[in-house]
């Protein structure tokens, strides 16, 4: 780790906090383990910023401050992942974040979330990550459900209008896990117009499965198999790999081009260590 940063106590204590973070996990009581107040929120931002730690940790620090920071004021802590996350879009730490962050900062993160959909059109993976957001705030916070859903389908309506299939996907996988199944006829118009990645969705039939609509054996293997999208199958036609690799989600010996990593808490760290997060 960089020496030369220095920090004040209590948040000096987060450089001895050795836990690595995980998208999908429950976040610790921040103020309880390490006697944070709202007075600490400045250091911890500080604390977050610095980004030339040449340390294994960096990113796992970073995000606990911000973590730590959104536990004590959620709409400070919301609008410095925001502002972080459009610095950093490609750094893989603040794209695992955002279930986490919508859930905790709750109502006043739909309109960042929508904003994010509504103002990013050059970057259609910042765009399925507002549409993750408005997920995971109707996931944890039931009053809010239709909200959420109403704003997934208004943006889903607009299929046509896109050149790709990124946010297509992430639209309508947001709304089946939200069990949205009064938007089956606008998800079922989107795949009956192949505006819709199948390999990031699964198919239609095995949705309808997912949503209660309907039953497994309503279907045939073949209807519920995923149909590949071009870009995999000239992949398969160019590496050779086995067919029933395919028909499993497996892309055996290949690895499909990455976004480039950019330098921010996550990117520094795996571009100079190889570090991977856990599942």
């Amino acid at each position: 780790m960089n020496e030369t940063h220095t920090y004040n106590h209590p948040v000096s204590q987060l450089l001895k906090f050795k836990v690595g973070t995980n998208w999908n996990e429950d976040w610790i009581d921040y103020a309880d383990k390490f006697g944070f107040t709202e007075a600490d929120i400045p250091e911890l931002l500080r604390f977050c910023t610095n980004q030339d730690w040449d340390d294994e940790f960096s990113g796992d620090y970073s995000i606990h401050g911000l973590r730590a920071a959104t536990q004590l004021d959620p709409q400070i802590g919301l609008d410095a992942y925001i502002n972080f996350l459009l610095e950093f879009p490609d750094d893989d730490y603040f794209r695992e974040e955002v279930t986490g962050i919508s859930k905790q900062a709750g109502e006043i993160a739909i309109a960042p979330m929508t904003e994010l959909i509504d103002n990013h059109n050059d970057d259609p993976w910042l765009q399925a990550l507002g549409a993750e957001g408005l997920e995971g705030i109707g996931e944890k916070y039931p009053e809010l459900r239709d909200r959420c859903v109403q704003i997934l389908m208004d943006k889903l309506k607009n299929y046509r209008d896109r050149t790709d299939n990124i946010l297509n996907s992430s639209l309508v996988m947001a709304l089946v896990e939200l069990k949205a199944v009064e938007a089956s006829d606008l998800i079922a118009e989107a795949f009956a117009n192949t505006a819709i990645d199948e390999f990031v969705t699964g198919s239609w039939a095995s949705l309808q499965v997912e949503l209660g609509l309907k039953k497994e054996s309503d279907f045939s293997r073949k209807e519920l198999e995923i149909k590949f999208p071009d870009y995999l199958l000239k992949l398969r036609k160019e590496r050779s790999f086995r067919k029933s690799d395919l028909a499993k989600g497996l892309l055996v010996g290949v690895t499909l081009p990455a976004k480039t990593i950019a330098k921010g808490f996550g990117g520094t760290v795996k571009a100079k260590k190889g570090k991977k997060k856990k599942d």
